[in-house]
Formats: structure tokens, C-alpha cells, sequence
């Protein structure tokens, strides 16, 4: 048996796309040892070379392999499995497209581990430029919200093609129960169920063997507290300014404490926190970090004190290791995961609130005893993950043999 697994961008730099990969390859060839994996991503080699698959190019993520090309890759496989990240409200279409179109080939589909926020993703279902200032125009001329109208249209659209789509699936598991109930908006889909991110199962490099400097290392280890940091430059915060001044408020307030910047994708993610630095008043109470691999990742911020995050999976790795977190929230998908560790969100990238902020550091960097707290919640996750491989083992199981080869 041939599985394909695809339906987010993979190798496309972004670190928690390449944790959910390492989990799910490693979840597939559990459930099937004797099945040939292979990876839709950008980065071929690198992916090929770190977890001996085949890989094909990125159908529908990348300009020169369209999604009407995929059929090209179909040949051999026998499963295409849309694996991971958000996809059901990042880029809906695109995931539909590739289930259709591996199904009009007859390869078999399923959904694993999906997550769905409760918007879809605001650069595909909102009006922008020309669209947005003709309905405003029309709202200026006659009252009506054209707007609102025809986003809702569009939303309305894609739910339609989601129950189509991920009606003919032989397994639907959706990352989360709240994602799952997004999904029920969309269509009853009894049969769908709950798991968890697979980036629950990464695991850590030795600590002791992480890439840099000893400089860097020393840094790290003499401080008495870490405060770990990721903002997303894909949806950066709107306070910039106001977050910089937070920071250097924090570090006065907080001489024993060191900030450590950790991107989850090194080249945007990068640029934005190395501009965040300079604009501090002490850029020498931070450093800012370059590893690419989860596990480098994983390693890094279970050494650290707390976690300030509007990357999700940067959030998931610290959790991996029972590291308190705070999220500032880019959609519903950090508030959803947080939830099941009883732990709080800033606000949003379009507002912090900086005095809640500031009590919520100071607090869990002086809490005792959080693991603790949070080990069962953590144990629930990796049993809901449990229960949603059990079924994806039975469904494995249960597909035809090979298609003619």
C-alpha cells in the first residue's frame, strides 16, 4: 500500500508543519509498517533524506505545480491523506480540491488530525481592494452591505464543499472536539471524530547536543528565568511599539530574567523578532535563536520558564514538556488548545492587554508545581489521540489491497 501524505504546505519553513509531519509519518507507519510513505512538500530532499520517504512537489501550494496537475502523482497510490495544521479554515479549497481530485483518480481519502477555527482565513473570505472599495460604495449609495453579503456567500460556498468532500472520506478525525464541532456547521458528519494535534507526540533532542554557540549556551543556562517568545510575522501584532516598551518594563522589573526569541519559521518569523530587538531599550536581556528542526525546538523551550506565543505549535512543544504558556490569539486555534490546560490568552495580534499581561507573566513565572497540573490534562490529549489511531488502524485495515499497478 502507497499513502500519500499532503493537504498543508509542507516544507515551506514554517517549524510546526514539519512537527505535525514527523508525527504523522510516524503515527502512519505504526498503524501500517508495511505501507511506503510518501510526502507532498517543497522541500524534497530535506524531507526525504530526514525520514527516509519518497516525496512529490507541493500540488496546489506552489505556482508551477497546480492543483490540476496532481493526477500526475497519482498513479501508484493507493491513499491520499489531508494531514494536519488547519486546514479546513486556512485553505479549505485547496485541501476539497486535491480530495476531489485524488478520488476522480480512484485513490482512497481520508482527513487526519485537522484543526478548524471558528473564521475562516481572512485573506481568502474577505474582500480586499477593488471588491471591498466597490462595496463600499454601494453601501455609501443605497444602506445595503454588499460586503457582508457576499462574504457570507463565499463562506457559505465553501462549508458546501467541505460536506461534499469530506462526506466520501473513509475517516474524518479532526484535531480537536471544537474543531470537530466547526466541521458539524458545515455538515452532521456523524462518523467524524476528535483526536489530537499529532505534534503532541514530538519529541526533544538532548538538550546537551543543541547546535550553538558556547557563548549562546552559556547565555541560556546562567540565566535564573526564561521567558520564551514567538511572534508570527504571517499575522504580526498591531502593537509593536507598546509590546517593545512591555518588554523592557518586564526586564527592569525582572533583572534575573532572559527572553529568548524562538521563531517558528526562520525566515519571517526571524526578521520580524530580530526588528523587535533593536527597537529595545536592552536588547542584551535577549537572545534571539536559529534552530530549524522540532525537535531542536522542543528541546530549547522545555528549558525555559514560560512561554508567550501567537504560533501555536510553539505553544504545543512547550506543553509536550509541561511548560506553562500564554497565547495571543490569531483566530480560535491557540484559545481551543490552551483551554485544555486551564491557561489564558493576552488578548489578540489586534490587541494586548499589556496590565493583564504583565500579571499573568509575573505569575506563572513564579508558579511551583505546574507540571503537575497539567500532566493529566496532557495524559487526556495522548489518550484522545490514542482513540482517534485505534480507528485510523481500522480503517487502514479495511481498504482495498493495492490498486493494479
Amino acid at each position: 500500500m502507497k499513502i500519500l501524505l499532503g493537504g498543508i504546505p509542507l516544507g515551506c519553513n514554517n517549524i510546526g508543519d514539519e512537527a505535525i509531519l514527523a508525527c504523522v509519518i510516524r503515527i502512519f507507519r505504526q498503524a501500517r509498517p508495511d505501507a511506503e510513505l510518501v510526502g507532498s512538500t517543497r522541500d524534497r530532499e530535506g524531507t526525504a533524506r530526514k525520514f527516509g520517504v519518497e516525496t512529490v512537489p507541493l500540488y496546489g501550494f506552489e505556482r508551477m505545480f497546480p492543483a490540476e496537475h496532481f493526477h500526475r502523482v497519482l498513479k501508484d497510490i493507493d491513499l491520499f491523506v489531508w494531514a494536519g495544521a488547519t486546514g479546513l479554515s486556512d485553505y479549505p479549497r485547496m485541501g476539497c480540491t486535491l480530495l476531489r481530485i485524488a478520488r476522480s483518480h480512484g485513490v482512497q481519502t481520508m482527513v487526519w488530525s485537522v484543526g478548524m477555527n471558528d473564521v475562516f482565513n481572512p485573506s481568502f473570505f474577505q474582500l480586499r481592494g477593488k471588491k471591498r472599495t466597490l462595496c463600499g460604495l454601494v453601501r455609501k449609495m443605497t444602506g445595503y452591505d454588499l460586503k457582508r453579503a457576499w462574504e457570507e456567500r463565499m463562506v457559505l460556498a465553501v462549508r458546501r464543499e467541505i460536506a461534499r468532500n469530506l462526506g466520501e472520506c473513509r475517516l474524518v478525525v479532526l484535531r480537536d472536539w471544537r474543531s470537530l464541532r466547526e466541521l458539524r456547521r458545515c455538515a452532521p458528519f456523524p462518523e467524524a471524530v476528535a483526536g489530537a494535534d499529532s505534534a503532541v507526540l514530538q519529541d526533544g533532542v538532548d538538550f546537551e547536543k543543541l547546535p550553538w554557540s558556547a557563548e549562546c549556551a552559556g547565555r541560556f543556562n546562567n540565566a535564573a528565568k526564561r521567558l520564551a517568545v514567538c511572534i508570527s510575522e504571517q499575522n504580526p501584532i498591531r502593537q509593536q511599539r507598546e509590546f517593545c516598551e512591555w518588554l523592557d518594563r518586564l526586564h527592569a522589573a525582572r533583572p534575573d530574567l532572559l527572553t529568548v526569541m524562538i521563531p517558528m519559521n526562520l525566515k519571517t518569523d526571524y526578521v520580524l523578532m530580530r526588528e523587535l530587538i533593536s527597537n529595545l531599550e536592552h536588547p542584551e536581556r535577549v537572545m534571539l535563536t536559529n534552530f530549524g528542526e522540532p525537535e531542536e525546538v522542543q528541546a530549547l523551550v522545555g528549558r525555559c520558564s514560560l512561554v508567550l506565543s501567537s504560533r501555536l505549535h510553539l505553544i504545543i512543544l512547550a506543553l509536550n514538556c509541561l511548560v506553562p504558556c500564554i497565547g495571543i490569539a490569531r483566530g480560535s486555534k491557540i484559545p481551543f488548545f490552551l483551554d485544555e490546560f486551564g491557561l489564558p490568552c493576552t488578548g489578540s495580534t489586534e490587541h494586548i492587554d499589556f496590565a493583564a499581561l504583565s500579571e499573568m507573566v509575573n505569575y506563572y513565572l513564579d508558579l511551583e508545581g505546574f507540571n503537575e497540573q497539567a500532566r493529566p490534562r496532557r495524559e487526556k490529549l495522548l489518550a484522545d489521540l490514542d482513540g482517534a489511531r485505534f480507528l485510523l488502524k481500522q480503517a487502514l485495515d479495511a481498504l482495498p489491497g493495492p490498486r493494479g499497478r
